[in-house]
């Protein structure tokens, strides 16, 4: 068995780099047509490798530490600090090991996100202590049958209160199902800013689909179309409708008002000639991850994390 020594990347390193990324996307593009992923590094000498005593490298990794402020509507999403594995690449299981070892920084969590076509993905990093936590979805274009009848509309500025109250009420609903997904200060007051820029008429705004049930506002939809334009991202290139938020007050769930809602949201999207829908979900939520695939939405990436730092 090979022995590794983990050193910064120096730039002779490129070539076997590059051969480890294509290796890697050529496996993961082979079990999931869908994805289009890097085959070169993002930075000449950015990262850290594996070697051995020839020389040789064996993995590659470009550990990025992601610490959001107090005031940042992130912190309801991610954790406070972690490491994000970028660019992870092996052809050894010791150097794998040894590259992570080498990447963890104290008091921060490890998170990784990993096409979820890769069953052998699961196994190798709950060695390492991370579960999967979240799925990044993707529905073809084409139309979803709608459900119970209701009424769909654009929200107004009289929607303000109940529309973020939703919002809010829809966060607090994972919390239970993951310690990162949660309610923090700057929640509300953000999703606030993104409503004033849609009634402002800003570029770039997300548009608020309201559901509304006899004459109540019972849910809402928060969505946006993002355009790819590079290979080697989550997705490939193209026009994706993007579902940041989609809420159901408890007392409508459970009687098809969502997917009434999310078909109207849907078909709204569909006029910006897109490429397909997507979307994140809490894979530990029983209700999230039963109802997006019954929608349509299929799995394409996981995010993996760590959910205790290392004290």
């Amino acid at each position: 068995m090979n022995v590794w020594s983990v050193r910064p990347v120096i730039g002779d390193d490129g070539v076997q780099i590059d051969a480890l990324l294509r290796a890697k996307a050529d496996r993961l593009e082979t079990l999931d047509p869908r994805l289009r992923l890097a085959r070169t590094r993002a930075a000449e000498t950015a990262g850290l490798v594996a070697v051995d005593g020839t020389g040789s490298v064996g993995a590659h990794l470009r550990p990025d530490l992601v610490e959001f402020a107090e005031d940042d509507e992130m912190r309801s999403f991610a954790p406070d600090r972690a490491v994000s594995w970028r660019e992870l690449a092996a052809s050894d299981t010791a150097a794998l090991d040894a590259i992570v070892a080498a990447a963890r920084v104290p008091e921060a969590a490890d998170m990784v996100m990993w096409p979820a076509a890769d069953d052998e993905a699961a196994p190798r990093f709950a060695r390492f202590g991370l579960e999967p936590a979240s799925a990044f979805a993707l529905r073809p274009p084409g139309p979803l049958t709608s459900g119970r009848s209701a009424t769909i509309r654009p929200a107004r500025p009289e929607d303000a209160d109940a529309v973020s109250a939703l919002h809010v009420e829809e966060v607090a609903f994972h919390e239970p199902h993951t310690p990162y997904v949660r309610v923090v200060p700057a929640l509300e007051p953000a999703f606030r800013a993104r409503l004033e820029r849609l009634w402002s008429g800003a570029e770039g705004a997300p548009v608020i689909h309201v559901l509304e049930v006899d004459a109540a506002v019972a849910g809402m939809c928060e969505s946006m179309v993002q355009t790819v334009r590079d290979e080697g991202g989550q997705l490939s290139p193209g026009r994706y409708g993007y579902l940041n938020s989609v809420a159901v007050g408890a007392r409508w769930r459970g009687q098809g008002f969502g997917r009434t809602l999310v078909s109207a949201v849907l078909a709204d999207l569909a006029g910006y000639d897109i490429d397909g829908y997507t979307l994140w979900f809490a894979l530990g939520n029983p209700l999230s991850s039963r109802v997006w695939p019954r929608l349509g939405f299929r799995q394409l990436w996981i995010s993996y994390e760590r959910r205790e730092a290392v004290p």
